[in-house]
């Protein structure tokens, strides 16, 4: 269970690095809707959003629903890594 936390974490800071860097964050802040662009500015929810999307993943590839409970614990952790 770490283990898959840690996977889910890892992946979704990356993967929001990533988004940083190619100013993908900063377009949705600028062209979002009001929503987005709040959300945009928000680490917690950033965090919240890429973990759900990664678990989803793994969950879909994997038939495994237990990958869906985890972005609660990797949110903290991705939020400290961005």
């Amino acid at each position: 269970m770490i283990t898959r936390t840690l996977i889910v974490a890892l992946l979704a800071a990356f993967a929001l690095l990533l988004a940083r860097k190619w100013g993908g964050i900063e377009w949705l802040q600028v062209h979002g809707d009001r929503l987005l662009a709040e959300m945009a500015n928000c680490s917690l929810c950033l965090s919240w959003w890429a973990c759900v999307a990664v678990s989803f993943v793994f969950a879909v590839i994997l038939l495994d629903v237990r990958w869906l409970v985890l972005p609660f614990l990797a949110t903290p952790i991705t939020r400290v890594l961005i």
